[in-house]
């Protein structure tokens, strides 16, 4: 009676204590279905990375109230032109009056020679051989007609003005004075008054201007056509 009894108590077990392998034998394609889902969770592909930042950004926008287009900076104030400042800043090459070049230059002495200082004007010089440049600087001999210069003023000077054989340049304007300020000083000449200080200083001397032959030929024949045309309207 007891192996009956035995079997009785195996055959009654209930079925969840059975191995699963015994209670549900695995399905090939269930295991490949499985392999499959895993491979396309990982983000080898770099579709399925990107796919939840799309979303998110998608959700993102949807979340967030729509806001009104910003004005461009250009629509709102006007365009600045860049040429126009730089010609501002730019300082002039040349004179405007007269073809001759502008300079900037510190004085190095005043008070030595009448009506002359020295200048130190830094330049730059091209060196042919070596295709460079290099910084330099130059002396010149500067007239001041009125005697407003000290040393150490930062002045703009020209060429054109010839007062001796070595004098070739004149001052123009005190950019930056040293010491006294311009006020107390005697007053820079402009072109104009340094022109009409010269016409009358060749008038007193009675310098008459070499022309040559054609130039004086045709200044004799307007000073004839003027006349007769005053005669004409003298007979009228």
């Amino acid at each position: 009676m007891a192996p009956k009894t035995l079997l009785l108590r195996a055959s009654a077990r209930p079925a969840f204590f059975l191995p699963s392998s015994s209670r549900n034998p695995a399905h090939p394609l269930a295991s490949l279905s499985s392999i499959l889902s895993t491979m396309q969770l990982q983000h080898r592909n770099p579709q399925t990375a990107r796919r939840p930042l799309s979303t998110s950004t998608q959700s993102l926008q949807q979340t967030t109230p729509s806001s009104p287009p910003s004005q461009s900076p250009s629509s709102s104030t006007p365009l600045t032109n860049d040429t126009d400042t730089t010609t501002d800043t730019t300082f002039p090459t040349r004179n405007p009056l007269t073809p001759h070049s502008l300079k900037f230059g510190t004085v190095l002495t005043a008070g030595r020679m009448d009506k002359t200082v020295r200048v130190l004007h830094k330049h730059t010089t091209y060196h042919k051989k070596l295709h460079k440049s290099y910084p330099a600087s130059t002396i010149y001999l500067v007239s001041d007609p009125c005697n407003s210069l000290r040393q150490g003023d930062v002045i703009e000077f020209s060429s054109g003005w010839r007062t001796s054989k070595n004098v070739r340049h004149v001052v123009e304007r005190i950019v930056a004075p040293f010491g006294l300020p311009v006020d107390k000083r005697p007053r820079v000449l402009s072109w104009q008054e340094r022109e009409a200080l010269k016409a009358e200083r060749e008038e007193k001397a009675g310098k008459v201007m070499k022309v040559g032959r054609i130039k004086r030929l045709v200044g004799e024949r307007l000073e004839l056509e003027k006349k007769r045309g005053e005669m004409k309207d003298a007979a009228v």
